[in-house]
């Protein structure tokens, strides 16, 4: 095959797997929006847009715009999803074709991304310009920040961090990889402070030595050219993803899930009574604790308590609790489809305790999640004066977490799992 059918065949290949994955996934969503879930997004969206449009309005003197902005655009600049579309087979088939995979596969990917990563913070950041506009605390900025410059240096800061992530995917070393992740994190907060807050001659000279210190720092470890192993996992990952959140709504292939070690955490599955009739919860509690699920649910309720603190407003207040403990049943749903290897089935414990083991593991964690964002909730807002609404939400934030919930995957059948 010469160069040019070589550039042609993987720009297909591309294509094709792009196209076979959103082929895949497309139908299911007919059952998403069938379960009320769009109907409960868009009124999530309007009330969102009503709560905005009041809001910039009069923005209060002393809401925290600086650390909100800061975080909220460099949250959408951090986050930097780079699909692949790898399989394991490709790190045979494919191998041959490694250089020619860098120029016309790999490099239109991250292009494709950086590209994408500039528009949501675009859309982000018009968001936030009105109310950065209109705050007290920021408006006295305007003179010496013009919106035309800092949204170029935003636009900058999220391109180059979709190009840091591929970068950070190279080291053959998972310290360095971690370590690197970090650096670039800490770096694009600070350069997203200096450039919203100080003066634009010391932003830009920041910004400039912080991308010079990545790149030296990108060249110091080993690495692989093309980090195979690296990819293929991550794209794994996104798939499971994926099809996680699909499986709330209708049942879908499941994908393989990678167990994460969790030490902080994965202590509590060995509290568990070591007797047989206890077995069913030990196996959902190490699996939970040491799955993406848990990962995502405490991503989740971390959002969820940020949002909560930011708000200052009673009834926002209430809906994003109860969104947040909608979207964490949802999660914790995950626990009634957990698929074990088949020699599971050789072990001597009863069928019969498996899902009333995962409900009870469900009914812990969700019990938990609903009462550290109550506890965030009132603490975020002392004193509440429709103190009625905020027990009334909280009775139910309990009763969905605590029994709601729980029982629905207590009535789970195997025939609903397979």
């Amino acid at each position: 095959m010469n160069e040019g059918g070589e550039h042609n065949f993987l720009r297909s290949l591309r294509h094709n797997r792009a196209a076979a994955f959103r082929k895949e996934i497309v139908p299911y969503f007919r059952y998403v929006f069938q379960s009320g879930f769009g109907l409960l997004a868009s009124a999530v969206l309007f009330a969102f847009i009503i709560w905005y449009v009041d809001f910039i309005k009069a923005v209060p003197a002393n809401w925290p715009i600086k650390p909100v902005a800061i975080i909220v655009l460099a949250l959408v600049a951090i986050i930097t999803p780079l699909r692949t579309y790898f399989q394991p087979a490709d790190t045979v088939f494919l191998l041959p074709l490694e250089s020619r995979l860098l120029s016309s596969y790999i490099k239109p990917i991250v292009r494709t991304a950086m590209w994408a990563n500039v528009m949501r913070m675009m859309i982000v950041w018009a968001i936030v310009i009105p109310i950065y506009l209109r705050s007290p605390a920021t408006s006295v900025l305007l003179d010496s920040h013009p919106i035309g410059i800092l949204t170029i240096g935003l636009a900058i800061i999220a391109g180059g961090n979709v190009y840091g992530a591929w970068r950070e995917r190279q080291p053959a070393s998972q310290l360095w990889r971690t370590a690197l992740r970090i650096i670039r994190w800490l770096l694009t907060i600070a350069m997203i402070a200096a450039i919203l807050l100080k003066s634009l001659w010391i932003a830009v000279i920041f910004i400039v030595l912080s991308i010079s210190l990545l790149f030296l720092l990108w060249s110091v470890p080993k690495r692989h050219a093309l980090p195979w192993e690296r990819l293929v996992e991550d794209e794994r990952s996104a798939r499971h993803r994926w099809m996680a959140f699909l499986s709330w709504f209708v049942d879908v292939q499941s994908e393989g899930a990678k167990a994460t070690r969790r030490r902080w955490i994965a202590w509590l599955g060995d509290r568990v009574p070591f007797e047989q009739k206890y077995a069913w919860k030990f196996l959902y509690t190490k699996t939970f604790l040491r799955s993406e699920t848990f990962g995502a649910y405490i991503r989740w309720l971390f959002v969820a308590g940020f949002v909560m603190v930011v708000v200052d407003n009673e009834i926002a207040l209430l809906v994003c609790y109860g969104i947040a403990l909608i979207v964490a049943g949802m999660q914790l749903g995950e626990l009634g489809r957990v698929r074990f290897v088949e020699t599971v089935d050789t072990l001597p414990i009863s069928p019969d305790g498996r899902l009333p083991a995962a409900a009870s593991v469900a009914r812990v964690a969700g019990l938990c999640a609903a009462g550290v964002l109550a506890i965030v909730m009132v603490l975020a807002q002392l004193k509440f004066e429709q103190i009625e609404w905020l027990i009334a939400t909280i009775i139910v934030g309990f009763v969905w977490t605590g029994w709601l919930v729980p029982r629905k995957i207590a009535k789970r059948t195997m025939d609903d799992e397979d």
